[in-house]
């Protein structure tokens, strides 16, 4: 694993147990899940846009959801 990889790994890791935290310190009801994940999805977006721009090609070209009920709310497969 790359330096990079490394601090990417991290920043995946802390941002995972940050989300979690959040959501047994605050309740995990669906309102607040489904907030959470709206929020990620449109700094995903604005991720890959950004990439585009700079030429550059991510590992995911789309967000990495569970098929069920949250993608079907969210106009998803």
């Amino acid at each position: 694993m790359t330096d990079e990889e490394l601090v990417a790994q991290d920043l995946v890791q802390q941002g995972a147990i940050h989300a979690v935290s959040f959501l047994l310190e605050h309740g995990c009801t669906e309102g607040t899940a489904t907030d959470m994940l709206l929020s990620l999805r449109e700094l995903a977006d604005r991720i890959r846009a950004e990439a585009a721009k700079r030429g550059k090609t991510l590992l995911f070209e789309t967000d990495q959801t569970v098929t069920g009920r949250a993608a079907r709310r969210e106009g998803g497969a």
